[in-house]
């Protein structure tokens, strides 16, 4: 808590706020999109929450010379925590061209919950409530890949929502109407999206 930090300790901090910022808006101001995007990497995972956010955001705003660093990102387990939000970033920068690469992570969800589903008792949703819980991350990111897919075309997507979608509401512990249920929702969402397409 603040009341417990000490004068020097306190300072340091400012310190510490004043020089991310500096280096934050110093990236920002660079023009080439993938230079930015490596500039920005490191305060994905910040302490500092602002620039955390900040970065998050920006990010997608670098365009596609962006997407390697994002990717690099998403394939590494020390940025889990940030999936969801990256793959937000990932479409914003890429838009139509990631619709393949979406589906290929959708279809590795899609095992994952195959193979994680019918072990969850009902009420999995509350058995871990930390901040970073494993199963709610993951939850969420599977989300994210359907909501960025609907920002695509990519039509051969249709098969991985609906086995996704299907797979879902055969589980009660998946398709719980307390909210899980968002899942399937969202599927079928997506399957509107691209058979309209």
């Amino acid at each position: 808590m603040p009341g417990d930090l000490s004068e020097a300790t306190l300072r340091e901090r400012v310190v510490e706020v004043d020089r991310i910022q500096q280096q934050l808006a110093a990236a920002l101001n660079v023009q080439d999109g993938q230079a930015r995007a490596e500039l920005l990497k490191p305060y994905v995972r910040s302490a500092v929450f602002p620039a955390q956010r900040l970065a998050l955001e920006e990010l997608g705003k670098c365009g596609p010379l962006a997407l390697a660093t994002i990717r690099g990102m998403l394939d590494e387990p020390a940025f889990a925590d940030e999936a969801a939000d990256l793959i937000k970033a990932y479409v914003e920068a890429g838009g139509e061209m990631v619709g393949k690469e979406l589906n290929v992570r959708l279809q590795r969800e899609l095992e994952f919950w195959r193979a994680t589903g019918p072990s969850l008792s009902e009420g999995w949703w509350n058995q871990d409530p930390t901040p970073h819980a494993p199963l709610r991350e993951r939850y969420s990111q599977t989300l994210q890949l359907i909501r960025g897919l609907t920002h695509t075309h990519y039509d051969v997507a249709l098969s991985t929502v609906k086995q996704l979608r299907d797979l879902w509401r055969s589980y009660p512990q998946l398709n719980d109407p307390s909210g899980l249920n968002q899942m399937a929702e969202e599927c079928d969402r997506l399957i509107e999206h691209l058979q309209g397409n």
